[in-house]
């Protein structure tokens, strides 16, 4: 079956195209629906005459951020493809959050319509731009908790435009890489090799994390099978620190922290031998620049306990007698996936508060 047969938003190997923007936007069909972050727009000011040349029936701006993804901006994005035909276009310019509600959004409007994903940040171009999922979040119990609705609408396009990454913060960029390291600790022994011996350039951390991700994907396109969840290495109390912040810890950072805690709890288990754990937070420290255990600590300080054990239950991982569904570091480049009792994790709590290794 051809991809041009698929029905919307169905699994489909990427189609990557490098290049300016202004360059691929030439392709763009008219009368299609753009849903653009606004501080991008403001650094790149090409960036909406380039679409407008394209005559398109809406450019709907969003500032980026997890309020992104909520049911406020979705509402605003579906309102501005109203009149978008089932054979149109949604293109998603932006971050991560821009890309998952737009995700959403592509999957609703018409039941399906096209989807082209423009990452503009080095996290949205080596994870969440590809692999078909979208979410927004919902808040429980006064805490805002990730992703618990969602779907997957695969871009039928995605457009990596470098011009993009010129105009990001140093954070940012060591956001993106932490996520892309961590496709490489958790899939790739030998290139994890190369990459301790010799940092890559960008634009290779992108193709590799990409790479790394499709493979994973292609195999799971729906996560039926559960081969996908070696990518939420980290996610579980990533996601944890995220929300405790109130998201002023970004995702990348996120994840960063989160697979510190998670080798820790592998430590634990006797799962992530010792070695394996120093040299994957070594790796961490020393190549994107993973914040410190301080951080994670300050974090978890401020949050009651009780407080953790909600956002913890309310985790879309979570088996059904609330253990947490982990992934967990057997070797570089290996992982499994292991029930995590509360008690377990909670032996650790005292060490994690401290900021110390346990």
């Amino acid at each position: 079956m051809t991809t041009a047969f698929l029905p919307p938003g169905a699994y489909r190997p990427p189609v990557d195209r490098w290049g300016t923007f202004a360059r691929l936007a030439a392709s763009l069909p008219e009368g299609s629906v753009a849903v653009v972050d606004r501080t991008v727009a403001k650094l790149h000011p090409t960036l909406l005459p380039t679409l407008e040349a394209r005559r398109p029936r809406a450019i709907v701006q969003l500032t980026g951020g997890e309020s992104a993804k909520s049911f406020t901006a979705l509402e605003k994005v579906l309102a501005g493809g109203l009149s978008l035909p089932r054979s149109g276009t949604l293109l998603a310019v932006g971050g991560g959050t821009v890309g998952d509600v737009s995700t959403v959004a592509a999957h609703l409007l018409k039941r399906g319509v096209r989807l082209v994903q423009v990452p503009t940040t080095l996290l949205a171009a080596v994870d969440s731009s590809l692999g078909g999922k979208g979410a927004v979040d919902l808040t429980v119990r006064g805490r805002v908790v990730k992703n618990p609705a969602g779907v997957f609408h695969y871009a039928e396009e995605g457009w990596l435009c470098p011009e993009f990454f010129t105009t990001l913060s140093e954070t940012q960029v060591r956001e993106g890489s932490l996520e892309a390291w961590k496709m490489v600790i958790s899939l790739d022994a030998s290139l994890f090799r190369r990459y301790v011996r010799t940092p890559p350039a960008l634009t290779k951390l992108v193709k590799d994390a990409r790479r790394l991700k499709e493979s994973v994907c292609s195999q799971d396109p729906y996560e039926h099978q559960g081969l996908r969840r070696v990518l939420n290495f980290g996610h579980t109390f990533g996601h944890v620190l995220e929300s405790v912040s109130h998201f002023k810890l970004s995702h990348g950072d996120g994840v960063g922290l989160g697979m510190l805690l998670a080798l820790d709890v592998g430590r634990l288990l006797g799962v992530t031998p010792g070695d394996v754990a120093a040299r994957a937070e070594e790796a961490l420290a020393n190549g994107p620049g993973v914040p410190g255990r301080e951080r994670a600590a300050a974090l978890l300080r401020r949050a009651p306990l009780k407080d953790i054990v909600t956002l913890l239950g309310a985790d879309k991982k979570a088996g059904s007698a609330g253990e947490l569904r982990m992934v967990l570091l057997s070797a570089i480049g290996t992982t499994e996936v292991h029930d995590v009792a509360e008690h377990t994790w909670r032996e650790l709590w005292p060490a994690w508060t401290k900021g110390v290794r346990p």
